[in-house]
Formats: structure tokens, sequence, C-alpha cells
């Protein structure tokens, strides 16, 4: 009997899931996101820039961090000129004291966040052997250890309270290897580890209020990714994607709850079967379909 339950445990769960992806976002019920406290990482520019402005025109309060406090100041102005409530802080987050300090100061001015998503990155496009230590360090203190610290100084008051959502802005990168990108693929497959772990941890907690979203776009039109060096061979299945495109799909996914986001769609079903491939197949596999990437795409 115990097993009999526990299998339609499991199929009610994948149901589940699965119509979550295939049913339109019209269809799917959505959690209001007005006068949600919502933090964004690496909030200046890139996705982050447009995450707040899409965030912020829902209703919701933002609170911005990045190492950029001038362009911080513009996203916030842009905001409060379309007559929301954004808060700014300057954090390198290279630096973890810096994180736990402001994230103190955060809790004490603000109160519990109701929704953090981990969205700064970085990227250094050289080889193995030509990266430098303060370029491997740079690229895993933002891309993997501000995910540890930025957890540590919110999720405590989601469980407390059975209510949140952690957003981890990961990329295809973290489940498949590129040559030339060796810190940004490495980041990027850990920060999808630490995800899973994290996820394993609440469910383990039973505080099923305490929502999570693993988000794994394909390449961007964004500063960091050179769009004038962007190519695909099969651009139907495998587009370089526009920036207003993922942001879009992002928060929709945090709307719906949804537990996780690869676009494009193309991606569902490549990334297991690739994985199971030798790493000599992977790459024949990646050179047919025009996915082995150049190093001058990148800034």
């Amino acid at each position: 009997m115990a097993s009999a339950i526990l299998i339609l445990k499991l199929l009610q769960i994948y149901l589940s899931s699965i119509f979550k992806n295939i049913l339109p976002y019209s269809l799917l019920p959505k959690k209001d996101l007005n006068g949600k406290k919502v933090l964004i990482t690496g909030a200046a520019s890139g996705l982050g820039r447009l995450l707040a402005l899409q965030i912020a025109a829902r209703g919701a309060h933002l609170i911005l961090w990045d190492v950029n406090e001038q362009a911080l100041e513009e996203v916030k102005n842009e905001i409060e000129k379309d007559g929301g409530q954004a808060h700014c802080y300057q954090v390198d987050l290279c630096d973890a004291k810096k994180i736990v300090q402001v994230g103190g100061k955060v809790l004490e001015e603000h109160g519990k966040v109701d929704i953090l998503v981990n969205n700064a990155g970085v990227a250094t496009a050289k080889l193995v052997l030509e990266s430098s230590v303060e370029e491997i360090e740079r690229s895993f203190a933002v891309n993997v250890k501000a995910h540890f610290y930025t957890v540590q100084q919110f999720l405590p008051a989601m469980l407390e309270e059975d209510d949140g959502h952690i957003v981890t802005i990961a990329s295809v990168a973290g489940k498949m290897a590129s040559a030339g990108l060796a810190d940004y693929t490495a980041t990027k497959h850990a920060v999808v580890g630490f995800h899973d772990s994290l996820v394993a941890e609440i469910l383990e907690s039973e505080k099923h209020g305490v929502k999570t979203t693993l988000v794994c776009p394909y390449y961007v039109h964004t500063a960091m990714f050179n769009a004038s060096g962007a190519r695909t061979r099969l651009p139907t299945l495998f587009p370089i994607l526009e920036p207003e495109y993922v942001v879009k799909k992002i928060v929709e996914a945090i709307e719906t709850e949804q537990e996780y986001l690869v676009t494009p769609r193309s991606f569902y079903w490549l990334l297991p079967g690739t994985q199971l491939l030798p790493y000599k197949a992977q790459k024949i596999f990646g050179e047919l379909f025009g996915l082995i990437q150049s190093l001058d795409r990148f800034h």
C-alpha cells in the first residue's frame, strides 16, 4: 500500500510539472507580485536591469544590488519615474563580509525579502591555461560563492514564515561545456549543483511554502556576450536570445512558480541526451548543431 501511494504521488508531481510546462502562461495560476519585496543582484545592467523594471511594473518593491552605484541609481530613477519603488545598495559580490553587512542592513530596513533573484554573473573568455588566478577567483566569487552568502542572509526568514522564493540565474553552460569558457562553465555547473542541493534542503525542512526556480538560458544579446559576434547554425532551434524575451520568461516562471526554466525550449530535450554521450561524441554533436562557441562572442 505504501509503495502504491508513493508511486501515485510521484505520478501526480510528474504530471503537474508537465502541465505547467505545456500549458500556456495565460492558463496557469499566478502569484501576485504587488507589494512583494524583491532583491536582485547585478541589477545595474543586462538581464538584472530589465528584470528590475519588469518586476517593478507589477507593483513589487525592488531592492537593487550591484557594484556599479551610478548605474544602479539610474535604474532606481527609471523605476521611480514610472511610479515604482526601489532601494539601491552598492555591493561588491567578491566581498563576503560586504554581502553579510549589507544583507543585515536590508533585513533591518525592509524586513523579510520575499523573492531573492541571484542574477549577477561574470565571464572570462580565456582558455584554462590562459586564465589568471585573479580572474578565476573573481568568477567563482560572483557566480557561485555570492549565492551561498545571499541565501544564508535571506532564507532563514523565508523558512520561518514558510513563504518565499529563491531564483537562481544559471545558464545552459551549467549543463553542457564549451571550450574557452572554463571559468564561466565551471561556475555555472557549480551553481546548478548549489541550487539542486538548496532545493533538497528546503524539501527536507518540509517548508513547502518556500519556492525555487532554476533558470538556464542559452546565450543572450547582453554586454557579456558580444551580439555582433554571436552566431548559430540553426537559429530556429538554437537562437541567440534577446534579453527582453529571456526576462519575460523569467518573470513568468516566477509568477507561476516554475521550478526549472530552460530557454529556448529545444534545450529541454537536447541537454539530457547529450550528457549521456562520450566526450568525443558530444564534441561532434555540438559542431553539427553549431553549439561549440568561439571566443569572439565574448567581452
